[in-house]
């Protein structure tokens, strides 16, 4: 038995719709259906964040290697196998998975049918190629008037870039992010890891199926939402786009070049800290003197940000000194305490083990059946005290539920399940 179908066979048929959405913890959207046919992070974001909240949603992927995602390192133990990407893992929670290949006549019907009842489809193909298969939105609209498609690419389905291939560093680079957000001043551009447009551009997308949802309770009809990472990266307000559009004048890098008291890392006993002149009410220096018994920082030299920027190196002198001696978390504590604002640069480990967010239950335990238990941050939310991440579901197997989908709810028997997976439809 290949991989696949031990997948079908060890989850599939094992819980219902039903069962399925009552084992998450908040079902705010359990009467929506999503159904996903993203291979890129924005699409696949945007589906987890629908899906965290309730939503009945369905990952299609391609037969045999499934989501590109499954490939990308790092893995679980470091033993590549589509089952324990780290990436795939984070993205896909709350999702039931099927496999289907849209680009043979069965897997379009069967794509078709998934969508007969859905109110979200969201894909992220190049433009123009859900057309190519018949599945453009002129035909998903006949097929379910109040479907929302929304289509996530890199720069949207009009435009002369629309046929072009991206990545996330290519959506901050064209949308201007590199030239001034990130880096020094006398460094080359430097991009932001962690796929930071990508997840952007799936949070916009959500705004805009939620709102798209609500409207249909007035018209009746669906809508199609185009989708643009790098118009994700331009709208953020970030101090970027918006001076140059309201004033003319254009940021540059290395905003925190020289800026001591407000973007620098300093080192302490145990790590780094950035110092900041908030919380000080309008006295930073006078607070800061006081706080770190250093009182050659009210000199008239560092009284304003631009003096402090023409004199940083002697301040920086001035002010490591007394932080080297303290260690992060009792430094925060006793500054936290008289009201100044700091920020610790904190580990992967520290942040895990933060008493903080252990009182919060910020972090949840989800259960994979290969990957093993898996410690998942939460959305950054409560919802009347509830962590909606609670009581959820680890990503799915590949094909995991084939069985259940296409022959409990779609109605196939499992001779003609068999014939598709021979033929390699699913």
């Amino acid at each position: 038995m290949d991989r696949q179908a031990h997948h079908e066979r060890k989850g599939g048929g094992q819980a219902d719709q039903k069962q399925w959405k009552a084992s998450i913890k908040l079902d705010i959207l359990s009467d929506i259906k999503v159904v996903e046919l993203a291979h890129g992070l924005a699409g696949a974001f945007c589906a987890k964040l629908l899906a965290d909240q309730g939503a009945s949603t369905i990952k299609v992927e391609p037969p045999a290697w499934g989501d590109p995602a499954r490939r990308e390192p790092p893995f679980i133990d470091g033993v590549p196998q589509p089952e324990g990407s780290t990436l795939f893992l984070a993205f896909n929670t709350n999702k039931r998975g099927v496999t289907l290949d849209i680009e043979q006549a069965a897997g379009l019907e069967l794509l078709l049918r998934l969508v007969a009842d859905a109110d979200v489809l969201i894909e992220s193909y190049s433009p123009g190629h859900l057309d190519s298969l018949g599945l453009g939105y002129p035909v998903l609209k006949e097929t379910n008037p109040g479907l929302i498609v929304t289509s996530c690419t890199y720069f949207g389905q009009t435009g002369p870039y629309r046929d072009y291939q991206g990545g996330d560093l290519v959506a901050q680079a064209l949308g201007g992010f590199l030239h001034a957000v990130t880096g020094s001043a006398d460094m080359p551009p430097m991009g932001t890891a962690l796929e930071q447009m990508e997840i952007t551009a799936a949070r916009n997308g959500v705004i805009a199926i939620m709102a798209a949802l609500f409207q249909r309770q007035q018209s009746g009809e669906g809508q199609h939402i185009d989708l643009s990472t790098m118009e994700a990266a331009i709208s953020t307000p970030s101090g970027l786009i918006h001076p140059y559009t309201f004033t003319g004048r254009s940021p540059k890098r290395g905003g925190s070049d020289g800026n001591v008291m407000d973007g620098m890392h300093l080192p302490t006993a145990d790590g780094e800290v950035t110092l900041t002149t908030a919380g000080t009410g309008g006295r930073p220096m006078e607070a800061w003197a006081e706080f770190l018994e250093e009182p050659r920082l009210l000199d008239p030299k560092f009284a304003t940000s631009r003096s402090r920027m023409d004199n940083w190196e002697e301040l920086y002198s001035l002010v490591a000194i007394p932080l080297a001696k303290w260690n992060n978390l009792d430094l925060m504590r006793e500054s936290m305490a008289r009201g100044l604002v700091l920020g610790l640069v904190q580990s992967p480990q520290q942040v895990v083990d933060s008493p903080h967010l252990e009182e919060r239950g910020f972090f949840v335990e989800i259960d994979h059946p290969e990957a093993g238990s898996l410690k998942y941050p939460g959305p950054g939310f409560f919802i009347d005290g509830e962590n909606p991440l609670k009581g959820g579901r680890p990503a799915p197997s590949l094909g995991q539920h084939n069985s259940e989908i296409f022959c409990r709810e779609l109605g196939l028997t499992s001779e003609e399940l068999g014939l598709l997976r021979a033929a390699q439809v699913v």
